[in-house]
Protein backbone atom coordinates (compact mmCIF):
# COMPACT_ATOMS: atom_id res chain seq x y z
CA UNK A 1 0.00 0.00 0.00
CA UNK A 2 2.67 2.07 0.63
CA UNK A 3 4.96 1.36 -2.41
CA UNK A 4 1.81 2.29 -4.19
CA UNK A 5 0.83 6.01 -2.81
CA UNK A 6 4.31 6.80 -3.14
CA UNK A 7 3.61 6.17 -7.00
CA UNK A 8 0.80 7.55 -7.28
CA UNK A 9 2.02 11.42 -5.32
CA UNK A 10 5.49 10.86 -7.74
CA UNK A 11 2.81 10.78 -10.76
CA UNK A 12 1.10 13.81 -9.48
CA UNK A 13 4.26 15.45 -9.05
CA UNK A 14 5.84 14.55 -12.84
CA UNK A 15 2.40 15.54 -14.07
CA UNK A 16 2.87 19.01 -12.73
CA UNK A 17 4.20 21.76 -15.11
CA UNK A 18 7.60 22.86 -14.06
CA UNK A 19 7.50 26.55 -13.87
CA UNK A 20 8.99 27.96 -11.19
CA UNK A 21 8.16 31.10 -9.00
CA UNK A 22 11.17 34.32 -9.45
CA UNK A 23 12.92 35.01 -6.37
CA UNK A 24 14.71 38.20 -6.16
CA UNK A 25 15.16 41.22 -3.79
CA UNK A 26 13.20 44.24 -3.53
CA UNK A 27 15.58 46.86 -4.59
CA UNK A 28 12.95 49.45 -5.91
CA UNK A 29 10.73 51.79 -3.54
CA UNK A 30 7.74 50.17 -3.81
CA UNK A 31 5.42 53.37 -2.92
CA UNK A 32 8.18 55.52 -5.34
CA UNK A 33 9.08 52.72 -7.59
CA UNK A 34 12.63 54.61 -7.42
CA UNK A 35 15.73 52.24 -7.19
CA UNK A 36 16.45 52.18 -3.46
CA UNK A 37 19.49 49.96 -3.50
CA UNK A 38 20.40 46.62 -2.45
CA UNK A 39 18.28 46.89 0.61
CA UNK A 40 15.14 45.36 0.34
CA UNK A 41 13.40 42.14 1.29
CA UNK A 42 13.04 38.80 -0.57
CA UNK A 43 10.18 38.26 -2.83
CA UNK A 44 8.49 34.69 -4.19
CA UNK A 45 6.56 35.60 -7.45
CA UNK A 46 4.53 33.46 -9.63
CA UNK A 47 3.72 30.13 -8.94
CA UNK A 48 4.68 27.75 -6.74
CA UNK A 49 6.17 24.51 -8.06
CA UNK A 50 8.02 21.48 -7.38
CA UNK A 51 11.34 22.56 -6.29
CA UNK A 52 10.94 26.03 -5.31
CA UNK A 53 11.95 25.30 -1.83
CA UNK A 54 15.57 24.35 -2.65
CA UNK A 55 15.65 26.98 -5.12
CA UNK A 56 14.10 29.33 -2.28
CA UNK A 57 17.02 28.00 0.47
CA UNK A 58 20.09 28.39 -1.89
CA UNK A 59 18.86 31.50 -2.42
CA UNK A 60 19.21 32.47 1.53
CA UNK A 61 22.38 30.54 2.02
CA UNK A 62 23.64 32.35 -0.80
CA UNK A 63 23.69 35.48 0.89
CA UNK A 64 22.23 34.98 4.42
CA UNK A 65 23.57 38.18 5.97
CA UNK A 66 21.70 40.09 3.20
CA UNK A 67 18.18 37.91 4.39
CA UNK A 68 18.36 38.20 8.14
CA UNK A 69 19.41 42.09 7.56
CA UNK A 70 15.42 42.32 7.31
CA UNK A 71 14.16 38.27 7.63
CA UNK A 72 11.20 39.19 5.47
CA UNK A 73 9.61 37.66 2.26
CA UNK A 74 6.63 39.59 -0.03
CA UNK A 75 4.43 36.68 -1.37
CA UNK A 76 2.61 37.28 -4.99
CA UNK A 77 1.27 34.53 -5.88
CA UNK A 78 -2.16 32.85 -7.04
CA UNK A 79 -1.55 29.19 -5.91
CA UNK A 80 0.83 26.25 -7.20
CA UNK A 81 2.20 23.00 -5.52
CA UNK A 82 0.91 22.59 -2.04
CA UNK A 83 3.25 20.73 -1.01
CA UNK A 84 6.35 22.48 -2.29
CA UNK A 85 4.03 25.12 -0.75
CA UNK A 86 3.96 23.59 2.66
CA UNK A 87 7.55 22.96 2.71
CA UNK A 88 8.39 26.63 1.82
CA UNK A 89 5.98 27.86 4.96
CA UNK A 90 8.02 25.77 7.08
CA UNK A 91 11.14 27.07 6.16
CA UNK A 92 10.56 30.71 6.50
CA UNK A 93 8.87 29.64 9.92
CA UNK A 94 12.08 28.17 11.19
CA UNK A 95 13.75 31.27 9.90
CA UNK A 96 11.22 33.80 12.10
CA UNK A 97 10.86 35.04 8.77
CA UNK A 98 8.07 38.15 8.50
CA UNK A 99 5.64 37.08 5.30
CA UNK A 100 3.73 39.75 3.72
CA UNK A 101 1.25 40.68 0.82
CA UNK A 102 1.67 43.80 -0.81
CA UNK A 103 -0.82 45.54 -3.29
CA UNK A 104 2.38 46.62 -5.35
CA UNK A 105 3.82 42.88 -5.97
CA UNK A 106 0.63 40.84 -6.26
CA UNK A 107 -1.88 38.57 -4.24
CA UNK A 108 -1.85 35.53 -2.48
CA UNK A 109 -3.95 33.00 -3.50
CA UNK A 110 -4.93 29.58 -3.04
CA UNK A 111 -1.65 27.14 -1.98
CA UNK A 112 0.12 30.44 -1.15
CA UNK A 113 -1.88 31.01 1.88
CA UNK A 114 0.01 28.06 3.22
CA UNK A 115 2.75 30.23 3.37
CA UNK A 116 0.98 33.20 4.60
CA UNK A 117 -0.15 31.00 7.23
CA UNK A 118 2.55 29.17 8.87
CA UNK A 119 4.46 32.64 9.32
CA UNK A 120 5.66 33.23 12.60
CA UNK A 121 4.73 37.26 11.63
CA UNK A 122 2.69 38.44 8.55
CA UNK A 123 0.60 41.05 7.09
CA UNK A 124 -1.25 42.46 4.31
CA UNK A 125 -1.24 46.07 3.28
CA UNK A 126 -4.74 46.68 1.52
CA UNK A 127 -7.99 44.31 0.91
CA UNK A 128 -8.46 41.73 -1.47
CA UNK A 129 -4.73 40.45 -0.92
CA UNK A 130 -4.81 37.36 0.89
CA UNK A 131 -7.86 34.77 -1.06
CA UNK A 132 -8.71 31.04 0.07
CA UNK A 133 -9.99 28.55 -1.85
CA UNK A 134 -10.22 24.84 -1.74
CA UNK A 135 -6.62 23.30 -3.50
CA UNK A 136 -7.17 21.90 -7.09
CA UNK A 137 -5.59 19.25 -7.75
CA UNK A 138 -7.64 16.67 -9.89
CA UNK A 139 -7.19 18.66 -12.87
CA UNK A 140 -3.37 18.87 -12.83
CA UNK A 141 -3.52 14.61 -12.71
CA UNK A 142 -1.84 12.62 -15.11
CA UNK A 143 -4.69 11.09 -17.52
CA UNK A 144 -3.15 7.44 -16.61
CA UNK A 145 -4.44 7.68 -13.10
CA UNK A 146 -7.65 5.81 -12.88
CA UNK A 147 -10.62 8.31 -11.41
CA UNK A 148 -10.43 6.17 -8.37
CA UNK A 149 -6.32 6.63 -8.44
CA UNK A 150 -7.29 10.42 -9.21
CA UNK A 151 -9.51 10.51 -5.91
CA UNK A 152 -6.64 8.65 -3.66
CA UNK A 153 -3.93 11.32 -4.59
CA UNK A 154 -6.48 14.55 -3.57
CA UNK A 155 -7.24 13.24 -0.27
CA UNK A 156 -3.98 12.29 0.80
CA UNK A 157 -3.51 15.88 -0.68
CA UNK A 158 -6.03 17.39 1.28
CA UNK A 159 -5.37 15.23 4.30
CA UNK A 160 -1.59 17.04 4.62
CA UNK A 161 -3.25 20.77 4.01
CA UNK A 162 -5.94 20.27 7.10
CA UNK A 163 -3.23 18.97 9.35
CA UNK A 164 -1.31 21.41 8.28
CA UNK A 165 -3.99 24.33 9.02
CA UNK A 166 -4.45 23.13 12.47
CA UNK A 167 -0.72 22.19 13.42
CA UNK A 168 -0.36 26.22 12.57
CA UNK A 169 -3.64 27.27 14.42
CA UNK A 170 -5.43 28.61 11.91
CA UNK A 171 -9.34 29.54 12.87
CA UNK A 172 -11.34 26.84 12.24
CA UNK A 173 -13.73 28.79 10.62
CA UNK A 174 -10.81 29.99 7.80
CA UNK A 175 -10.35 26.20 7.46
CA UNK A 176 -14.28 25.67 6.55
CA UNK A 177 -14.22 28.57 4.16
CA UNK A 178 -11.01 27.24 2.34
CA UNK A 179 -12.67 23.66 1.87
CA UNK A 180 -16.10 25.16 1.04
CA UNK A 181 -14.83 27.81 -2.00
CA UNK A 182 -13.40 26.43 -5.27
CA UNK A 183 -11.08 28.33 -7.42
CA UNK A 184 -13.47 30.75 -9.05
CA UNK A 185 -14.67 31.94 -5.92
CA UNK A 186 -11.92 32.91 -4.36
CA UNK A 187 -12.90 33.81 -0.36
CA UNK A 188 -10.87 36.77 0.29
CA UNK A 189 -9.32 37.65 4.03
CA UNK A 190 -11.27 40.33 5.71
CA UNK A 191 -9.78 42.93 7.83
CA UNK A 192 -11.55 40.69 10.78
CA UNK A 193 -10.30 37.18 9.37
CA UNK A 194 -6.64 39.18 9.36
CA UNK A 195 -6.81 40.28 13.21
CA UNK A 196 -8.49 36.56 13.95
CA UNK A 197 -5.36 34.69 12.34
CA UNK A 198 -3.00 36.90 14.13
CA UNK A 199 -0.31 39.40 12.85
CA UNK A 200 1.80 36.96 14.92
CA UNK A 201 1.32 33.21 14.98
CA UNK A 202 0.24 31.78 18.40
CA UNK A 203 3.89 29.59 18.72
CA UNK A 204 5.73 32.90 18.15
CA UNK A 205 3.79 34.62 20.63
CA UNK A 206 4.62 31.69 23.12
CA UNK A 207 8.24 32.01 21.96
CA UNK A 208 8.58 35.52 22.52
CA UNK A 209 7.29 34.86 25.86
CA UNK A 210 9.25 32.05 27.15
CA UNK A 211 12.43 33.64 25.78
CA UNK A 212 12.31 37.58 26.54
CA UNK A 213 8.82 37.96 28.56
CA UNK A 214 7.41 39.71 26.09
CA UNK A 215 4.12 41.51 27.42
CA UNK A 216 1.22 42.42 24.72
CA UNK A 217 -0.16 44.63 27.32
CA UNK A 218 2.77 46.74 27.13
CA UNK A 219 3.19 46.62 23.34
CA UNK A 220 -0.68 47.66 23.09
CA UNK A 221 -0.07 50.82 25.66
CA UNK A 222 3.01 51.96 23.91
CA UNK A 223 1.51 51.47 20.28
CA UNK A 224 -1.77 53.62 21.64
CA UNK A 225 0.71 56.45 22.77
CA UNK A 226 0.22 55.59 26.37
CA UNK A 227 3.34 54.68 26.99
CA UNK A 228 6.46 55.87 25.70
CA UNK A 229 8.52 53.69 22.97
CA UNK A 230 11.06 53.33 25.33
CA UNK A 231 9.44 50.58 27.44
CA UNK A 232 9.10 48.38 24.71
CA UNK A 233 12.72 48.98 23.65
CA UNK A 234 14.58 46.23 25.55
CA UNK A 235 11.51 43.64 24.45
CA UNK A 236 12.12 44.76 20.61
CA UNK A 237 15.73 44.62 21.38
CA UNK A 238 15.23 40.28 22.57
CA UNK A 239 13.11 39.35 20.14
CA UNK A 240 15.66 40.32 17.30
CA UNK A 241 18.38 39.05 18.98
CA UNK A 242 17.02 35.50 20.26
CA UNK A 243 14.94 35.18 16.44
CA UNK A 244 18.17 36.40 14.57
CA UNK A 245 20.25 33.41 16.79
CA UNK A 246 17.93 30.89 16.57
CA UNK A 247 17.17 31.34 12.95
CA UNK A 248 20.75 31.33 11.74
CA UNK A 249 21.12 27.37 13.67
CA UNK A 250 17.82 26.26 12.02
CA UNK A 251 19.60 27.53 8.49
CA UNK A 252 22.65 26.00 9.15
CA UNK A 253 20.99 22.60 10.48
CA UNK A 254 18.87 22.42 7.38
CA UNK A 255 19.91 19.93 4.93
Amino acid sequence: MMYRATFLMSALLLAMPLRSAELFYMDHDLITGKYAGPVGPLVISGDIEPGDYERLLAKIRGDSNRFFSQNKVIVASNGGDVREAIKIGLLLQSLYAEVTVEPQTGRCIGACFLIYAAADQRASEGEHLVGLHRPTLVDRLSTSLSPADAATVEERALSEVRAFLVANEVPPNLQTEMFRHSADEVYWLSQSDEKQLGFRSPSFVRYLKANCGWDEAIEHEVLSGRRPFADLSPLLACRTRVTQADARKALASLK
